[in-house]
């Protein structure tokens, strides 16, 4: 999921700046030979102004949607997971999955996944398409919360037939049935939803994150267990089934260890977004550092930036950047490169970030993350000029309580370091607890600070469990990596004699 979500993320500057007055027809030249299939839509409700209406928003928007799709029926990935044993229990470490186990011995069968792209204008259906719209529009009028909103609110929470690039299917069909009951239920959207989230079909298994292609609703319905993304892809469409406005919310990286993360929010009767997770009652639970939250949606262009809309502390931060209207990326370090994870346009001889997280959660989550860690979030400022992200200034700590430190070398000043860890002890693990992100005697490492690029401070075979490097710039960023073994690592400063992570 990271890397489609990079891909829209990089290409959304395009996308937004098409005029809307030119949308429809735009699609409809793109159909080719499937102009036909959407004009019969257009065609069937030409006499119903609010049905028309959604038809064009769906057919406006339909360019930039697609499946991702194995190459061919014989594709060794896609039939193994028809026969997959669905009684594997949940699994959250990879290493213990019996799903991860067969895709790992597939994989040394057919080393790489074998996709195609499957566009939808090129291939959707007029009877597909009004039937999505039908049953769309039969739900949210038998709903008695409708009243509480606007027709917007239906076309981008309830009305889209995709949430992500899944095969399309009958989901509708398929969520009715199962959730069909709550149709009629008084009780409040969010308080449906987390009922529906508690009583959850979908497990969580880690194996899946080796499935290389993305599973239809039934594939989910039917298997019972999938990754983060597909439990909240189930239970967004589950909810827009029976008229209930959801949606997916998505932090595209932490910003203090690898992976992504999404959960689900409904739109209550008062306007206002309810986020909602797996915990006890329905809770989503957010214990690492957020940067930014977006929202996964139809409308191009496929995300809207929704971080203001939780209840935490944001900054806006500027940097000097030439040129007008050039585009500019913010990015977090994901353990082994930097993510994007904001755009924003120059001006006047700058760019400003806005409403960037400073480290610290909304309501009653609390970060539970690392010993030593530091109170605040390390950006790196990029622009991406042919087909690589070049920065175009130092990176900067973005602290808890708003202050801003640039983190460029200095290259006149240096100091010597005692380094012990490669990655920030977990806070649940013992301090006299030994693991494999410590100095080990035997391994081979490599310091790096960052000015720029990542510079070599030189490679060490350690003697001990610390490592000694002299001659470090002062105020720089660091990354201590293990050529021998392992994955995790992290980036830090070293302040007073300490390793201080980010």
């Amino acid at each position: 999921m990271l890397r489609l979500l990079s891909f829209l993320f990089l290409v959304s500057a395009f996308f937004s700046c098409l005029p809307e007055k030119t949308a429809l027809e735009r699609a409809l030249r793109e159909a080719g030979d499937n102009r036909m299939e959407l004009e019969k839509v257009l065609a069937y409700y030409r006499d119903d102004t609010l049905k028309y209406q959604a038809a064009c928003f769906l057919i406006e928007n339909m360019p930039d949607q697609y499946a991702v799709l194995p190459l061919d029926s014989t594709d060794t990935y896609a039939r193994a997971l028809l026969s997959l044993d669905k009684e594997d229990p949940v699994s959250w470490e990879i290493s213990r999955s019996l799903v991860a186990a067969v895709f790992d011995s597939i994989s040394k069968i057919q080393p790489e996944s074998r996709i195609k792209i499957v566009r939808d204008i090129e291939v959707m259906t007029s009877d597909y398409l009004i039937e999505n719209i039908e049953s769309a529009f039969k739900v949210w009028n038998r709903r008695g919360v409708a009243k509480h909103y606007s027709f917007d609110d239906f076309c981008s929470y309830v009305l889209p037939y995709r949430v992500a690039h899944e095969p399309l299917s009958h989901w509708r069909r398929t969520a009715l049935q199962r959730y069909g009951h709550w149709l009629d239920s008084l009780n409040a959207p969010q308080e449906v939803a987390r009922s529906i989230a508690m009583r959850y079909p979908v497990r969580y298994n880690a194996g899946m994150t080796k499935y290389p292609y993305i599973m239809s609703y039934e594939e989910m319905d039917s298997l019972q267990w999938g990754t983060c993304d597909d439990m909240t892809a189930f239970l967004t469409l589950s909810l827009r089934a029976i008229g209930i406005p959801a949606a997916t919310d998505v932090v595209k990286a932490w910003a203090n260890r690898s992976s992504a993360h999404c959960w689900n929010v409904v739109k209550d009767t008062a306007g206002h977004f309810v986020d909602i997770g797996y915990g006890p009652d329905g809770k989503n639970f957010v214990v690492y550092k957020v940067s930014k939250v977006y929202r996964m949606q139809y409308r191009s262009p496929g995300e809207e930036d929704v971080t203001q809309g939780y209840d935490m502390p944001l900054s806006d931060v500027s940097f000097p950047l030439d040129g007008k209207n050039k585009q500019a990326y913010l990015c977090t370090f994901n353990n082994s490169q930097w993510i994007p994870v904001a755009l924003a346009s120059s001006g006047n001889g700058n760019v400003t970030f806005r409403n960037l997280g400073r480290g610290l959660l909304w309501g009653d989550n609390k970060i539970d993350g690392y010993r030593e860690e530091g109170k605040g979030i390390a950006y790196l400022p990029v622009v991406h000029e042919r087909g690589i992200l070049k920065p175009f200034a130092a990176p900067v700590i973005l602290y808890e309580g708003g202050e801003v430190r640039s983190l460029r070398p200095i290259l006149s000043d240096t100091e010597s370091v005692t380094l012990h860890r490669k990655y920030p002890k977990y806070n649940k693990i013992a301090s006299d607890v030994h693991d494999s992100n410590e100095v080990i005697p035997g391994d081979d490492y490599e310091l790096f600070y960052w000015n720029d690029e990542w510079c070599s401070l030189g490679r060490k075979t350690a003697g001990h469990d610390t490592l000694v490097y002299v001659e470090v710039p002062k105020n720089a960023l660091l990354w201590l990596h293990n050529h021998t073994q392992g994955k995790e690592e992290r980036i830090f400063t070293y302040e007073n004699g300490k390793q201080i992570w980010w």
